[in-house]
């Protein structure tokens, strides 16, 4: 396997959108028979006011995180894997992000839009600041649209995977993982560039019509770069130019190409400041309907095993 995972991290606030990240995250660890570690954390502050004492509430909130954790089902995708159940105390994206590096884990997957009673997973407030501060990886899962579905075991996490680049040093990063997971799940690898012709300052049609084909020509011939040799004979279905807004067009795409994973790249610990196209990597996890994966920039190398 040209990637590995030994030790998946998955928060946990009970949500029907925490279900869906312990769902996947599961699928993708019982994939590389991986470890996992199911987290809680108990952010008592949140809940404590004056006159209360702490010390019993965020003790009452222990007790109440370790019941529900312990009765907490397990998908069957876990069944064989190893798991570790954890009640952290403190703020729940340091504790989270404290505990994958303690570990040594390789991936956090966690969802977004959740709304528990112990704690609150919001894009902007946990999982955003797990995107900012995490050192490994993070596989963003979405909030599920209705009543969840309780889908059948599939034999492999992702079939058709995006790609969206820049060919910064970074987006080469997460290249490499797009094209080992690609290789490990057997699945299709789409590669994207995104034209964003707001930035074209002529208002001219000739011009921009001129420009826009050779930016086009110039982001063909670096996809032909940076692919391995034995992609590029599938390099007219999986390579594509696009115009518009980049956030917008890159889910666009992943959507119109019924896309399960988008693979991009990020500069570590100080977060998303300036991601591939610009920085579009927040906008990208919170327009897009399949899971996103975050590499960081400042990883080591991918595992093989």
């Amino acid at each position: 396997m040209k990637s590995k995972f030994s030790r998946i991290v998955i928060p946990t606030d009970f949500s029907d959108t925490a279900e869906m990240a312990l769902r996947l995250g599961s699928e993708v660890g019982s994939f590389y028979k991986s470890t996992l570690d199911v987290v809680n954390v108990v952010d008592a502050t949140v809940y404590a006011y004056a006159g209360y004492p702490f010390a019993s509430l965020s003790k009452e909130l222990m007790a109440g995180a370790e019941e529900s954790l312990n009765k907490l089902k397990l998908p069957s995708q876990a069944q064989g894997l190893q798991v570790s159940r954890y009640i952290l105390s403190g703020t729940p994206s340091r504790e989270i992000v404290d505990h994958a590096q303690r570990h040594n884990a390789d991936l956090i997957c966690i969802g977004t839009h959740g709304a528990g009673a112990v704690v609150r997973f919001f894009l902007g407030s946990v999982a955003d600041k797990v995107l900012h501060e995490a050192k490994c990886p993070v596989l963003v899962t979405k909030k599920p649209k209705g009543e969840v579905k309780h889908t059948k075991k599939r034999a492999k996490p992702f079939t058709r995977i995006l790609f969206p680049t820049d060919f910064s040093d970074t987006a080469n990063k997460a290249l490499e993982r797009a094209i080992a997971l690609t290789e490990d799940f057997d699945a299709e690898l789409f590669v994207l560039h995104i034209v964003d012709d707001s930035l074209i300052s002529t208002h001219v049609p000739e011009e921009r019509r001129i420009i826009l084909k050779e930016l086009r020509n110039h982001a063909l011939e670096e996809m032909r770069k940076i692919l391995p040799a034995e992609l590029l004979q599938y390099f007219d279905t999986m390579g594509a130019v696009k115009r518009g807004e980049p956030g917008k067009a890159i889910t666009s795409y992943a959507e119109a190409h019924n896309c399960d994973l988008i693979i991009m790249g990020s500069h570590g610990r100080t977060g998303l400041q300036r991601v591939l196209l610009g920085s579009v990597a927040d906008k990208v996890v919170r327009l897009a309907k399949c899971p996103v994966f975050i590499e960081r920039a400042d990883a080591g190398k991918l595992k093989k095993g």
